[in-house]
């Protein structure tokens, strides 16, 4: 019999030749969180999938030891393809993912799902006990969440579901991958307090980020993977204060974006954007935005703050013509797009989007991707349009890797393709949306960096959406922030932590951790060690 939730010892996973995790050890023990960190690519997933069975084929896991405490028992899951996995997975190990379109089923209504995820403890969930699980998730309005199909959700919303579905069943080990990529201050800071009950309940909880805030607000211990084996391992107070590896300086050091600084704006003119009274209304969600207004001059960086379900995406939609407002007026450049058309005014605004792999062709090389917009404008020669492509590719740092496709790059990688293919068509208007949500620390900073000279070198006007407030006020000139569907306030983003008044705004503010807080979070975390 083992004291720990999961005793691990000698983990290894390898894809043929390629050795993807090397003689990885973890102890998990009841009521405390271990935190995972390390880069893009140090093995972060795949040692999560190892560890609720996951791993895909052709992937070989193999393990001294892989013991799980499942209620009264241990159960041996070291054995390759271990049909034990079918036994625990769900029940005893909960799994809270990172990409929750991948995770839930669109056309299921959420009730359904819960409903599902308590019947593997062999309960059957009533309205009471649906709303109790989507209460802890987080929501504030758990019957109306309850009736939703799983497609009308935000991104926000559904990783706060996913959250709600991995706890339902009260497993003796939470898995998290990322779950805080899709939220905002706010909701992280819910999530944050939901991870530390569970904790407090007897669940041990392993926590895969690269939030080195929220990491340093929960770890009770930290293991650093780089290059697939560990880095350094220890108590959360010693590693994250006084961190002995190269690897675990980069993470911390590059945990909040530097200010960029953009010069002053002096625009004037028509502007790049112009919206008055921007109303959209759907029928299973009601009124999403109401009354936006909003203006972007040339050569602008304007961010977009807000809680997740605010209505940023569905004004990033109706901006670029993939949503038609129910009210309204919008000019795109001094021209409304119902007498220029869609097909012109679109060669004026370009996004770059949240998820940068799911937005590109997988079996296109990055040089076709980024020659997309030219050809289907047909401008210029296809030769032109192949050396532009090239071109582009240089400038955001991915010279000679034109002939390699998504899946040969990294995540940064395919940011920065989504970045050239937006800049292709010398766009008037750049929407850039999180465009650093899904990166780590070292590439999150190169990506603003690159998306801050670009705007400038360009000469672009640009609209920022993001849920750190850090990002905005590191590119934006100006910040505004929406909720529930209207702008509440627009400060320069220099004053905005000294002028803003909204609650939304003041509550975005205090949920950033400071250096004070951090430094106390880890004196707390070494009092219980």
């Amino acid at each position: 019999m083992t004291a720990s939730a999961m005793s691990v010892s000698g983990l290894s996973v390898t894809y043929g030749q390629q050795v993807v995790l090397d003689g990885v050890d973890l102890d998990l023990r009841p009521g405390c969180v271990h935190v995972v960190m390390g880069a893009s690519g140090s093995g972060k997933t795949t040692l999560l999938r190892a560890l609720i069975g996951m791993v895909p084929a052709p992937g070989r896991v193999s393990a001294r030891r892989l013991l799980l405490r499942a209620g009264e028992r241990d159960v041996d899951l070291s054995a390759p393809h271990s049909s034990a996995w079918r036994r625990v997975r769900g029940r005893h190990v909960g799994l809270i993912a990172q990409d929750p379109a991948q995770a839930l089923t669109a056309l299921r209504r959420v009730a359904s799902l819960v409903r599902e995820a308590d019947r593997l403890t062999g309960g059957d969930a009533g309205r009471e006990r649906v709303e109790q699980v989507l209460r802890q998730a987080g929501f504030a309005d758990p019957r109306a969440v309850a009736s939703r199909y799983c497609f009308e959700l935000s991104g926000g919303m559904a990783q706060r579901l996913g959250v709600g579905l991995a706890i339902a069943p009260r497993p003796a080990v939470v898995l998290a991958d990322e779950p805080s990529t899709a939220l905002d201050g706010i909701a992280r800071a819910g999530l944050a307090a939901t991870l530390r009950e569970m904790a407090h309940t007897g669940a041990a909880v392993v926590l895969v980020t690269h939030d080195v805030t929220l990491a340093t607000g929960l770890a009770d211990d930290v293991t650093v993977l780089h290059a697939g084996r560990v880095a350094e391992a220890g108590p959360a107070s010693d590693i994250l204060a006084a961190p002995q590896h190269e690897a675990t300086r980069r993470l911390i050091n590059g945990a909040r974006p530097r200010p960029a600084a953009p010069a002053p704006h002096q625009g004037t003119g028509a502007g790049a954007l112009s919206v008055r009274g921007l109303h959209k209304r759907y029928r299973s969600t009601g009124l999403v935005l109401d009354g936006v207004d909003l203006d972007v001059a040339d050569g602008e960086v304007v961010g977009i703050a807000g809680r997740s379900g605010a209505g940023k995406t569905t004004l990033l939609r109706c901006l670029v013509g993939l949503e038609r407002p129910d009210g309204g007026e919008l000019r795109i450049a001094g021209r409304l797009p119902a007498e220029a058309g869609w097909r012109a005014l679109r060669r004026l605004v370009q996004v770059v989007p949240q998820d940068p792999r799911a937005s590109l062709n997988p079996w296109r090389t990055a040089r076709e991707l980024v020659a997309d917009p030219l050809d289907a404008h047909r401008i210029g020669t296809r030769a032109e349009r192949r050396t532009r492509a090239g071109a582009l590719l240089d400038r955001v740092g991915l010279a000679g890797l034109g002939d390699r496709r998504p899946g040969q790059l990294s995540t940064g990688q395919c940011q920065r393709v989504a970045i050239a293919r937006a800049l292709a068509l010398r766009p008037r208007l750049l929407i850039a949306d999180e465009p650093v949500t899904a990166l780590d620390a070292p590439l999150r900073q190169g990506v603003l960096d690159l998306l801050h000279d670009l705007v400038a070198e360009h000469d672009m006007a640009a609209l920022v959406i993001s849920h750190d407030l850090y990002v905005l006020e590191a590119l934006c000139h100006r910040i505004a922030v929406l909720d529930a569907g209207r702008i509440v306030e627009d400060l320069p983003a220099t004053a905005l932590r000294d002028r803003g008044t909204h609650p939304l705004t003041r509550a975005l503010i205090d949920c950033q951790p400071t250096e004070v807080s951090m430094a106390e979070s880890n004196r707390v975390h070494g009092d219980r060690g």
